[in-house]
């Protein structure tokens, strides 16, 4: 949720009804924006307005406003070609222990949460579901252990669905961060035909192929991601000047991607840093 000044007053979760809840705001207008990230759906958003109400010579009180939202699939995605995994031979005890475990994270019992998972797999290792979650919430960890094992549940989960796009991007995601660049590489690639309207899959790919110099591939990806992500994602802006500027010596382009990461992050660490590397990429451009 965001003021009439586009400032960032609060995030959370959808719970497994998809409820959410903001509260604690003054009066005054909002926008309720969904991000959904690593989905095939469109980012949508809401203006709402909340007023409290005067009694006598006294303001106060308080006001409770519902906003729905109806998600919209991607541009050029429809119904038939979303892919939905069906997997009929799940044991029922497997089947609830698992709910249990996403009901557990949702409520932020993440102990219990990554807990139930983990036994759901003893009962059925090759439950898909739960290798996906399993996988996604230790790539949520941000450690190197939690990155190894996510990497082997994910490989198991793309074993078993082949078309699972969170499971390639979250596998291509885990071996990034392990550094295992040209093994994550192909896994970005999958994610990214799998679905084309994931900024976050055409950034990773993007980056990737930077790392392995392809060069002109890499900056189609991340332009791509640009696109899509609507300025969401300023590390883009952050990636495409340094392609720019250390490997296609494209200097102009080089500052003008790093004024817009300056823009979309005004707070960066290094801000004065990062100025100074603008005016040099601006002097080179001049002579160029």
């Amino acid at each position: 949720i965001t003021d009439d000044y586009f400032r960032t007053l609060a995030r959370t979760r959808t719970n497994g009804s998809g409820y959410f809840r903001f509260s604690g705001l003054s009066s005054g207008a909002f926008v309720v924006k969904v991000l959904p990230y690593g989905l095939e759906y469109e980012e949508q958003e809401i203006r709402v307005e909340i007023q409290n109400f005067t009694i006598g010579s006294r303001t106060g009180g308080a006001s409770n406003e519902s906003v729905i939202f109806y998600l919209k699939l991607r541009k050029g995605l429809t119904p038939e070609n979303v892919a939905v995994f069906v997997q009929a031979d799940v044991p029922a005890d497997a089947k609830k222990l698992y709910e249990k475990a996403v009901s557990d994270l949702e409520n932020k019992h993440d102990s219990e949460g990554l807990a139930g998972l983990r036994s759901a797999l003893e009962v059925f290792p090759k439950y898909y579901y739960a290798l996906e979650r399993l996988g996604t919430e230790y790539i949520r960890l941000n450690r190197p252990e939690a990155y190894q094992a996510a990497e082997i549940l994910l490989m198991g989960a793309v074993e078993v669905n082949p078309r699972g796009f969170k499971s390639w991007y979250g596998l291509a995601y885990a071996r990034y961060s392990l550094n295992k660049f040209p093994d994550a590489l192909p896994a970005a690639e999958k994610a990214v035909e799998l679905n084309a309207y994931s900024p976050e899959a055409a950034f990773l790919c993007g980056v990737l192929m930077k790392k392995a110099k392809k060069y002109p591939e890499s900056e189609k990806h991340l332009l791509k991601a640009k696109e899509l992500s609507k300025d969401t994602i300023p590390q883009v802006h952050w990636e495409l000047a340094l392609l720019y500027g250390n490997d296609l010596k494209r200097y102009a382009d080089a500052a003008k991607e790093l004024r817009a990461f300056m823009k979309a992050e005004p707070n960066a660490k290094d801000s004065e840093n990062i100025k100074k590397i603008i005016a040099e990429y601006e002097a080179k451009a001049q002579k160029t």
